[in-house]
């Protein structure tokens, strides 16, 4: 059979970071490989690197039988979009939905217009639906939610199963694909889990236990790789020293030679400040740590097992070791202005090269969402606004348009410090530079449009 698989476009409603971070479909490169390896003709599309205008063309040239569209968070709207125009070209297609949207809320997409939906994506489910698809039959699928009964399943889920990704599938976008500065490059998953317990994060219920791929695997891939940049997307790649030194070793023996950032935990680094000289000799040039706050008090309520001092530790270890420090934070609803004074403080004394922060998310899936669900501002299912973007929790201490106000007044210094300034210039040429500065002001933009909003000069308490 034809199967086209396509990336949904960006929702304009929601609050973006295309301009200066898009990954590679790494969902759908996975899917193209177990298609393929099971005879079918695939055709990758990516709309966020192209315009979503092309899909009658698409339609018309290819001729599918089968669509599948990926959902990441947020894109449910788009979806159903692409699903209904699918449908009205020729109601004949199979319309199936996947991706990390799809693991999250299935019923989002209990629609006329999708015939199935992947909760969990292994090689034996796919091989079946295809082969339900062309034979006409309506057996329960595990994993699989099914529009020909009703989406019931008394069959448990399954757990994803890792797909090495077909590349070559994305190749006439892989020019666009940024992060940061980094432009082109690649993104593997060498390990899926984590052992940290963080009050806002889902990944290790999406993800399950710790699991880690052999090291030889990871490196057989990082050879194929034709991007000289590769993000790491474990949530703590720096979590296991023996596998560390084995890599470095397996790099070194068979000289491979690229630039790598991954995400690294506070405690992963302390734990290990004799290995980041050669971690940094092998191509580790940046890491992304979840530093989250200011305060021990704050640190306390996310969970986080890190203090304000084994941050500071931490992020000297990359420094003298030449890694960029790419700090990540949260900023809670319930901070007062002397909580945001403090935080910019913090900032100028940390002097991580990169910084980004995001308001809280209770999600369903974690214990936040029972602590906050009665001063939300969006319903659950209003998923455009749950984007990791814009504030979604009504604040305490001070208006909503007030705290907005001062988000702004925090990331203007956070994205054009001297420290900042100073590593983009050394790190990325003019154009990258200047693709991240416009990046970085779109989303000061939103925040100044968010803080003239109607209902922006309300606090919780306020609300009836």
């Amino acid at each position: 059979m034809r199967v086209l698989l396509i990336r949904p476009h960006i929702n304009k409603k929601i609050t973006s970071v295309k301009k200066f971070m898009l990954g590679e479909p790494m969902g759908i490169e996975c899917v193209t490989t177990i298609l393929e390896e099971l005879g079918h003709q695939v055709l990758l599309v990516d709309f966020m690197a192209e315009s979503v205008r092309h899909l009658k063309k698409y339609m018309n040239d290819f001729k599918p039988d089968v669509v599948g569209l990926t959902s990441q968070c947020s894109d449910i709207t788009n979806v159903l979009y692409l699903a209904e125009k699918v449908k009205n070209m020729n109601h004949k297609i199979t319309v199936i939905v996947g991706g990390i949207q799809a693991t999250i809320t299935p019923e989002a997409y209990f629609n006329k217009n999708v015939d199935y939906i992947f909760k969990t994506t292994t090689k034996e489910n796919y091989k079946a639906l295809m082969e339900q698809i062309e034979n006409g039959t309506s057996e329960e699928i595990m994993g699989i939610y099914s529009k020909k009964l009703q989406y019931q399943s008394t069959i448990p889920s399954c757990e994803n199963e890792y797909v090495m990704p077909n590349r070559e599938s994305s190749a006439k976008y892989r020019k666009y694909y940024k992060y940061g500065g980094y432009q082109p490059y690649a993104t593997i998953q060498t390990s899926y889990g984590c052992r940290n317990h963080c009050t806002f994060c889902i990944r290790r219920k999406l993800e399950g236990k710790l699991t880690m791929r052999s090291v030889e695997d990871v490196v057989d891939e990082i050879q194929e790789i034709k991007e000289d940049t590769i993000m790491i997307c474990d949530s703590d790649f720096l979590i296991d020293e023996k596998r560390l030194i084995e890599l470095c070793d397996l790099l070194e023996k068979r000289e491979v030679h690229k630039t790598y950032i991954c995400y690294g935990s506070v405690n992963s680094i302390l734990e290990k400040e004799s290995l980041f000289e050669r971690l940094s000799a092998n191509g580790i040039k940046a890491v992304i740590v979840g530093l989250e706050s200011f305060s021990d008090v704050w640190l306390k309520k996310f969970n986080k097992s890190a203090t304000l001092d084994d941050n500071y530790k931490a992020v000297q270890i990359l420094k003298r070791n030449g890694i960029a420090v790419w700090g990540t934070f949260i900023l809670h609803p319930d901070f007062s202005k002397k909580d945001f004074k403090d935080f910019r403080n913090y900032l100028k004394f940390l002097k991580p090269e990169m910084i980004s922060f995001t308001p809280l998310v209770p999600h369903f899936l974690t214990p936040l969402y029972e602590e906050f669900k009665e001063r939300l501002i969006y319903p659950r299912d209003d998923y455009e606004k749950w984007s990791f973007g814009d504030v979604i929790i009504y604040p305490s201490k001070m208006t909503l348009r007030k705290y907005y106000f001062e988000v702004l007044k925090l990331g203007i210094p956070a994205n054009f410090n001297m420290c900042t300034i100073k590593y983009c210039l050394r790190t990325f040429t003019f154009k990258q530079n200047f693709k991240l500065m416009f990046g970085f002001d779109t989303i000061l933009k939103v925040y100044i449009k968010n803080i003239f909003k109607r209902n922006s000069n309300i606090k919780f308490g306020d609300v009836s």
